[in-house]
C-alpha cells in the first residue's frame, strides 16, 4: 500500500474534506500563508494529465492515459476506483471529466468517439449517451450542470450536444483547429481556443480564442492570442475559471519566439489581457478558492521547475520547487488542500501530491 500512496504524519492532523464546514479559517490556503505550505501526501502515477476535486470534496479524480483514478479523500491509503481513460495522447487533448453538483455522478467523454459516459459513484452503474460522429479528436468539455457537452472535430468544427438525448444542439464552425474547450460555471458560455497541428496546410495553426452562447450556438466574441494554448510537442492543458465565473485563465505558447504568457479573458467586459513572466515558460493555471491568486506551472533556465503563486498583477507571492515540470494543479473547494501533478519521467511516470497549511 505504501507504494500506492505515501502519507506523511502531517496528514493525520488534517480534517477530512467531508468536515469542510468545520475547518478553521487558519487552515485554508490564502496568500499570506503560501510560505507555510507543506507536502502532506504523494503517490506515483503513470502518465498523469489532469486533476479535479468533486464539489463536496469527498473525491479527488486524476486523469491519466490509462485510467481516470478517483480517490476517496477521507481514506487516501485505499486503492482508488478506476474508470476508463478520457485521452489517448498527451498532445491531442486531455478529454473531459466532471462531477455532478451532488458528487454522485462522474461524467467522462470517451476518447475514441466522443460519447458521454455517466458513472454512478454510488453503485458504479454506467449510462452512455451515444452520438453519431466519426471525426472526434479528443478535445471536449462537459458543462458543470451536466446538461451539455461539447466535442472538437477534424477541420475545427465544434459540436454541442444535449446530455439527456444525445441530440446535436449546435454546430460551431469558426475554428480551423481546436486545442481546448471549457464551459463557464453557469454553463451559459463555451470558451474555445485554437491549437497547432504542426502548422501545415492539413493541420493549420489556429491562434484564436472564441466565446459562444450555449443557448443558441451564437458566436459572441473572437480574440487573437498571438499563439496557441496547446502544441503537439507538449502535454495539453485546459482553460480554467475563477470561482465567481467572471474570468477564464490559461497559458499561451508563442511558437515564433518560444515565449509564453498567462492569458485572462474577462467574460463580463469581453476583454483579453496577458501577463508575461521574464525568462520563464509557463504551463497550466489554477485559481485559489477566494480568487485572489493563481497557481502556475513554470520552467526556467537550467531546468528549474516551479509552481508559482501570482497575484492579479502578476507579482510572485511564493513558489514551490520541483525537479520536473508541473502538469496541473487544483485547490479543494474548501480551500484547505492543493493537488499537484508533475512529471518524473517525460510523459511516462508522474507524481500526484497534496499540499496543505499545517
Amino acid at each position: 500500500m505504501s507504494r500506492l500512496f505515501t502519507l506523511f504524519l502531517l496528514i493525520l492532523a488534517l480534517p477530512t474534506i467531508s468536515q469542510a464546514q468545520d475547518v478553521a479559517s487558519d487552515t485554508r490556503i490564502t496568500a499570506p500563508k503560501l510560505d507555510q505550505l507543506q507536502r502532506v501526501a504523494e503517490m506515483e502515477v503513470d502518465w498523469p494529465l489532469d486533476v479535479m476535486w468533486s464539489p463536496d470534496g469527498a473525491y479527488l479524480a486524476v486523469s491519466t492515459l490509462t485510467a481516470v483514478l478517483v480517490h476517496q479523500v477521507s481514506d487516501l491509503g485505499t486503492v482508488p476506483r478506476s474508470f476508463p481513460p478520457i485521452a489517448v495522447s498527451p498532445w491531442d487533448g486531455i478529454g473531459s471529466m466532471a462531477f455532478s453538483a451532488e458528487s454522485t455522478t462522474l461524467a467522462t467523454v470517451n476518447p475514441l468517439d466522443g460519447d458521454l459516459y455517466l458513472w454512478s459513484m454510488v453503485d458504479g452503474e454506467l449510462i452512455i449517451v451515444d452520438i453519431q460522429t466519426q471525426d472526434y479528436r479528443g478535445v471536449a468539455a462537459i458543462s458543470p450542470d451536466l446538461s451539455l457537452w461539447a466535442t472538437a472535430h477534424v477541420g475545427g468544427n465544434i459540436r454541442l450536444w444535449d446530455a439527456q438525448t444525445g441530440r446535436q444542439i449546435a454546430l460551431l464552425e469558426e475554428h480551423t483547429y481546436v486545442g481546448a474547450l471549457a464551459f463557464s460555471p453557469d454553463s451559459r458560455r463555451l470558451v474555445s481556443a485554437g491549437a497547432t497541428g504542426g502548422g501545415s496546410h492539413i493541420n493549420p495553426r489556429d491562434t484564436t480564442l472564441r466565446v459562444w452562447d450555449t443557448a443558441n450556438g451564437n458566436l459572441l466574441a473572437t480574440f487573437e492570442l498571438g499563439g496557441v494554448l496547446n502544441t503537439f510537442l507538449d502535454p495539453a492543458q485546459r482553460i480554467v475559471f475563477s470561482p465567481d465565473g467572471s474570468t477564464a485563465a490559461f497559458t499561451v505558447s508563442k511558437l515564433d519566439d518560444g515565449d509564453s504568457v498567462i492569458g485572462f479573458l474577462d467574460l463580463r467586459q469581453m476583454l483579453y489581457t496577458t501577463i508575461a513572466l521574464a525568462d520563464r515558460y509557463v504551463k497550466g493555471v489554477s485559481f485559489s478558492r477566494d480568487g485572489s491568486f493563481l497557481a502556475v506551472g513554470s520552467r526556467g533556465d537550467f531546468r528549474v521547475y516551479e509552481l508559482l503563486f501570482l497575484d492579479a498583477g502578476g507579482r510572485v507571492l511564493a513558489e514551490l520547487s520541483f525537479d520536473h515540470l508541473v502538469l496541473s494543479s487544483a485547490f479543494s473547494l474548501d480551500g484547505t488542500l492543493l493537488a499537484v501533478t508533475r512529471e518524473i519521467d517525460f510523459l511516462k511516470r508522474g507524481q500526484l501530491e497534496l499540499w496543505a497549511v499545517p
